[in-house]
């Protein structure tokens, strides 16, 4: 079983929406000032409730609201090197195989979730909450081998005990369900069953784990112009009466991601009124440069577009990559490569790390990336006052904080 499909191979979009827009960037930029930026007000006060000035106040961004994640596959379990890495990097992850049918049942009634469970482990230890992929899979050549020679009446018992088993299994473990995968691309259990099935593989799924939110998931979507297709297919399944809350974009480039393509394709899906991720990203090129520019493109372009809530890279170390060391961030020695390094710049550009001091009112004010933050109050030699807080993007007006420190 191949780690992951191949995805069909189209040329992309001819014309002018492929010529390079130098606006592009400037335009990304404004919008992840105005939708990924808060006001932070910071107050230092003394007992008397009277401002303090000319204290030290140090803001600094801890976590990320957005979720900058990756594929995590079994290494993470005896590779330190990659584990350590992957910490480092990433705030989201989602098993590469682990989760899927054929891994948890390669034999008929053998279930294991030996490795899925010890990756959870791993994740719940480092704070770092997990995507489910994937319930079912559409895709015929995806599915256990033993379930594919089954009369229909077997398959659909089979269904509902992988539902059952692997729901309850994984329940509230998982934030997402990737319900069943790539149903534009399958047709395993809709030529058995129709398309109600589907239906029913969301509404189960819903009853068994109410807290995750449940996908679609499919391919060719935003590199290969199949958006308004994808748009056609989740309408079509709200109206089965499928509980579909949250809408999931592959995104397995070639050699070119064009920016201004992405988005006009994010624009059309958000019309959908629905949470947008970006689940599988990941460019095949030789030039670690032209990787770079993709990885930035697409990058940038998500985290400006309001209806995106994360991306994940499928891999990122060339030792461990579904399409081999062209696709990687992360060289064979560990050596970051140009697509790498230029990963870890956009996320210190999109952290927020302030040092100033308050003015004659006792305020510090800056705008802020969503996400945790550590305050700390005075010098580090005489710390006064520290606490951690949430920058969300639920509200749009300045957050105010009061911060009471023990001075006259």
């Amino acid at each position: 079983m191949v780690k992951k499909k191949e995805f069909m191979n189209h040329s992309s979009n001819g014309g002018s929406q492929e010529q390079e827009n130098q606006s592009w960037r400037k335009e990304a930029n404004d919008r992840i000032l105005q939708h990924r930026q808060r006001e932070l007000v910071i107050n230092v006060i003394n007992k008397e409730k009277k401002p303090v000035a000319g204290v030290e106040v140090e803001i600094k961004q801890i976590r990320h609201e957005f979720a900058f994640g990756s594929a995590m596959n079994d290494q993470v379990l005896f590779n330190q090197t990659y584990a350590d890495f992957f910490v480092q990097h990433f705030n989201w992850a989602v098993f590469e195989n682990e989760a899927k049918w054929y891994a948890n049942e390669p034999e008929r009634g053998e279930i294991t979730y030996e490795k899925a469970d010890a990756m959870l482990n791993f994740a719940n230890r480092h704070q770092i909450p997990v995507r489910g992929h994937a319930l079912f899979w559409e895709v015929e050549d995806a599915n256990p081998n033993w379930l594919k020679s089954l009369p229909n009446h077997e398959v659909y018992e089979a269904m509902k005990r992988r539902l059952e088993h692997a729901g309850n299994h994984f329940k509230g473990k998982f934030r997402h369900w990737d319900v069943n995968n790539e149903m534009m691309h399958g047709s395993f259990f809709k030529d058995r069953f129709g398309k109600q099935i589907w239906k029913w593989m969301y509404e189960e799924t819903k009853k068994i784990d109410p807290q995750a939110l449940l996908f679609v998931n499919d391919y060719n979507v935003i590199s290969y112009g199949e958006h308004h297709a994808y748009k056609a297919h989740i309408n079509e399944l709200r109206q089965l009466g499928a509980p579909v809350e949250a809408i999931g974009v592959q995104g397995h480039f070639e050699d070119r991601v064009d920016p201004v393509v992405v988005k006009e394709r994010l624009d059309v899906l958000a019309e959908l009124g629905l949470p947008i991720w970006v689940t599988e990203y990941d460019s095949v090129h030789p030039d670690a440069n032209r990787r770079a520019d993709n990885l930035e493109a697409l990058y940038r372009v998500a985290f400006s577009h309001p209806a995106v809530k994360g991306v994940l890279m499928w891999g990122f170390w060339a030792g461990a990559h579904w399409r081999g060391e062209h696709a990687a961030i992360v060289n064979h020695d560990w050596s970051l490569n140009e697509a790498g390094r230029r990963y870890e710049k956009l996320l210190q550009e999109w952290t927020t790390q302030r040092v100033e001091k308050t003015d004659a009112n006792g305020q510090v004010t800056c705008p802020a990336f969503h996400g945790t933050y550590e305050v700390r109050i005075g010098e580090e030699s005489k710390m006064l006052q520290q606490q951690t807080i949430e920058l969300d993007s639920t509200k749009h007006t300045p957050l105010q904080l009061d911060i009471i420190v023990p001075v006259e």
